[in-house]
């Protein structure tokens, strides 16, 4: 991946203030030069889960400008499967079997992925 792309990438990975971060009212988020309006958490909270990928894909896209990322699906991946495993975790009270049947996984492929994110 090319430096400006990982730095980039690393920052949508780690940062609180990576383009998913869109649900500030009346704000605007600037990335190099180009602008994103925000939406409001009401408005947005309406739209597909799909609609909110589509969005922060593109809007990291704008940020690369030229540059090709690598490893892509990964990462956005990766930012999905995290919070849902942790909020399914919570919601059944750590209880793995049910977070497993929810989520439709084994119990072992469960706790694999719940061991990559530090999870258990």
């Amino acid at each position: 991946m090319a430096p400006h792309a990982q730095h980039h990438a690393h920052h949508f990975a780690k940062s609180s203030e990576h383009p998913a971060d869109y649900n500030k009212e009346d704000h605007r988020h600037v990335a190099h030069d180009v602008e994103f309006p925000l939406e409001s958490a009401a408005s947005s909270a309406q739209q597909p889960l799909r609609v909110h990928v589509e969005r922060v894909v593109r809007q990291y896209f704008a940020m690369l400008g030229d540059e090709m990322p690598t490893d892509l699906y990964e990462l956005i991946l990766k930012q999905v499967e995290e919070p849902l495993l942790s909020v399914v975790l919570e919601k059944t009270r750590g209880n793995q079997t049910k977070c497993a049947q929810i989520l439709g996984l084994n119990r072992g492929t469960l706790r694999k992925k719940l061991k990559t994110y530090d999870l258990m």
